[in-house]
C-alpha cells in the first residue's frame, strides 16, 4: 500500500506564508505611506491641472522687449566717464532706453557695468530712476497711466524667488492702481524690468505652480534643501505608486460575473482607477523626479559652443566706435540692441518695436547671415567630428518646437531653423537661427533623455498632433482627472483605516 506524498505541501506552505507576509507588509506600507504622500500627490495633480492654463509669472525676452520704449539715439553716445574694471574685452553689451536715457549694460571680465550714455558716467538706479522706468513701462503693459504707489525695496518675495532675479537684486516693487492690481519689479542693479504680475496670476498660482513645485518663498530661498525635498518626495511617490500597481494587478481577476475586482465601494473605485490610470500616475511622478536631474542623471555635457561661434570678443574701443557710427544710422524704432559677435567680428542684434530682430554689422548696416556664414558655423561646431547632415527646417521637429500648454515657453521659436547633425557618439544636433546666427538649441544624448523622460512623460508633448489644442487639453485632462480619482480614493481609504486603528 502506498500513501500520497506530503513533501510538496511541506515545501510550498512556507512559501505561501512568506508570500502572504510580503503581501501584508506591502499593504501596510501602501496604506500609511499613502496617507502622507497621497496628500502631496493630490496637491501635485490638482495644481497640475491649474498649471495647464496659468503659468508661473515669468516674462520672456519678447514680452520684456515689448515693454521698452525706443532708444533715444539723439542723446547718445558719451563714454567720457565710463571706466572698465574687468579689462577691455567686452563679453556682452546691450543698449536700451532706461528712464528716457540711452543706457549701455556691459559685462567685462565677468563684472557687470551699467553706463548712462547721455551723461557719460556709471549709472546707479535710485528710487527716482525706478519711478520713471515704472511710469514708462506702465504705458506699455497696462496701456494707460495708472496711479503708482511709492516703491518698496526688497531682496526677494514670492514672485522673484526664482532664477529670473539672480544678479539683479535688490528690487524695487511697484503697485499699480489699475483694474488688474498689477505689481512691477525693477532691478536696482541693471534698471531692467524683471517681472510683473496681476491679481489673477497671483491667485491662480497659489493654486497652481507654487504648491506644484513646492515653491514657497522660505523653502525656495534654500536652493539645495528645496532640491533634495523635491527629489526625495518624488522618489517616495514613485515607490508608493509602484507598490500600488503591484497590489492592484495582483488582485485583478476575470470571472464569469464579469467583475475585474474583488472589492466594493470606495475600495472598488480605488482599485479600478489604479488599474486604469496607475501607469500614467507613475510616469508623471517619475518624470517629475527626472526634472530635477538627480545626482547628475540626464545632465548635458554641453561645452562652449556659443563662445566658439563668437570667436574673439570685441575690444571696448571697438564697441565705442561702432556705437558712435550706428547712432547716426539706426532707425528710430529700435528698442534694444545687443552684441552678437561671430567669427571674431562685431555684430549687433537690433530688436524693433514690432518684435523683428535685425542683424547689423559694426557700422549699423543690416547684414543677414549668409550661406558662407552657416558653413563656417558648421565647421566651428563640428570641430574634429564629422558632419552627418545639414539642412534648413521650415517646420518643428521632435526636439525643436514650441509647446503651447499653460507652462509653455514664453518666446516664439524662429523658423526656418538651420539644423546640424554630427557623427559623434551622441549624434549631437545644433539648431541655428539662419537670420542672426544665434545658437538656439544643442541636443545630445542627455538632452534627448530629458526631452522624452521629462518633457514627454510629464507634459505629453510627444508629437505635433498631440500638442495641438484642444486635443491636448482633452487627453491630458482625462488622464489627470483619472489619476486624481485614484489618489483621492486612496487618501480617503487610508485616513478611514487609520481612524479605525486609533479607535476614533
Amino acid at each position: 500500500m502506498t500513501f500520497p506524498s506530503t513533501q510538496g505541501d511541506a515545501t510550498t506552505a512556507p512559501r505561501r506564508d512568506a508570500g502572504r507576509r510580503l503581501w501584508l507588509t506591502l499593504v501596510v506600507i501602501h496604506r500609511y505611506l499613502g496617507v502622507v504622500l497621497g496628500l502631496l500627490m493630490l496637491l501635485w495633480f490638482v495644481s497640475g491641472i491649474v498649471m495647464m492654463y496659468v503659468p508661473y509669472p515669468q516674462r520672456g525676452e519678447s514680452e520684456r522687449s515689448a515693454a521698452l520704449a525706443p532708444i533715444p539715439w539723439t542723446l547718445c553716445c558719451n563714454f567720457s566717464g565710463v571706466t572698465l574694471a574687468g579689462g577691455n574685452l567686452i563679453e556682452a553689451a546691450r543698449v536700451e532706453n532706461v528712464a528716457d536715457q540711452p543706457v549701455l549694460r556691459l559685462r567685462s571680465g565677468g563684472t557687470p557695468i551699467m553706463a548712462d550714455l547721455s551723461a557719460g558716467h556709471i549709472l546707479t538706479i535710485g528710487e527716482a530712476e525706478a519711478n520713471r522706468i515704472a511710469e514708462i513701462t506702465a504705458e506699455e503693459i497696462v496701456e494707460s497711466a495708472p496711479a503708482i504707489s511709492p516703491p518698496e525695496k526688497i531682496e526677494i518675495d514670492q514672485w522673484t524667488v526664482g532664477d529670473n532675479a539672480v544678479g539683479r537684486r535688490p528690487l524695487y516693487r511697484f503697485a499699480f492702481e489699475d483694474a488688474d492690481d498689477t505689481q512691477l519689479y525693477i532691478s536696482s542693479v541693471t534698471g531692467e524690468v524683471v517681472v510683473w504680475t496681476t491679481r489673477g496670476q497671483r491667485f491662480w498660482n497659489w493654486l497652481g505652480a507654487i504648491p506644484h513645485w513646492l515653491y514657497f518663498t522660505e523653502l525656495r530661498r534654500n536652493g539645495p534643501l528645496w532640491v533634495q525635498i523635491i527629489i526625495w518626495t518624488s522618489l517616495l511617490g514613485t515607490f508608493l505608486t509602484i507598490i500600488g500597481l503591484y497590489l492592484g494587478i495582483s488582485r485583478f481577476r476575470t470571472g464569469r460575473d464579469g467583475r475585474v475586482s474583488p472589492y466594493y465601494g470606495w475600495f472598488y473605485w480605488h482599485h479600478i482607477s489604479g488599474l486604469v490610470f496607475g501607469v500614467v500616475t507613475l510616469t508623471w511622478v517619475m518624470s517629475g523626479l527626472f526634472s530635477m536631474q538627480p545626482w547628475g542623471f540626464l545632465e548635458s555635457s554641453g561645452g562652449n559652443e556659443r563662445e566658439a561661434l563668437a570667436g574673439a570678443y570685441p575690444q571696448w574701443n571697438e564697441v565705442q566706435t561702432s556705437l558712435d557710427t550706428i547712432r547716426n544710422e539706426a532707425t528710430t524704432d529700435i528698442v534694444s540692441m545687443r552684441t552678437a559677435p561671430f567669427g571674431g567680428n562685431l555684430y549687433w542684434l537690433a530688436t524693433h518695436q514690432d518684435g523683428r530682430i535685425t542683424r547689423l554689422d559694426d557700422r549699423g548696416t543690416p547684414t543677414p547671415i549668409s550661406p558662407e556664414d552657416l558653413a563656417q558655423a558648421t565647421k566651428i561646431l563640428a570641430g574634429e567630428r564629422t558632419i552627418a547632415s545639414t539642412e534648413m527646417l521650415f517646420t518643428e521637429d521632435a526636439y525643436y518646437f514650441r509647446f503651447q500648454g499653460g507652462f509653455a515657453e514664453r518666446d516664439p521659436i524662429p523658423l526656418p531653423v538651420y539644423r546640424i547633425t554630427l557623427n559623434d557618439t551622441d549624434s549631437t544636433r545644433y539648431y541655428l537661427d539662419p537670420s542672426t546666427g544665434q545658437l538656439l538649441l544643442r541636443v545630445d544624448s542627455a538632452e534627448r533623455g530629458y526631452r522624452w523622460l521629462f518633457n514627454g512623460l510629464h507634459r505629453w508633448d510627444f508629437t505635433a498632433g498631440l500638442r495641438s489644442r484642444p486635443l491636448w487639453d482633452i487627453v491630458v485632462l482625462f488622464l489627470m482627472v483619472g489619476s486624481t480619482l485614484g489618489v483621492i480614493t486612496g487618501v480617503y481609504l487610508g485616513i478611514r483605516r487609520i481612524r479605525l486603528d486609533l479607535g476614533a
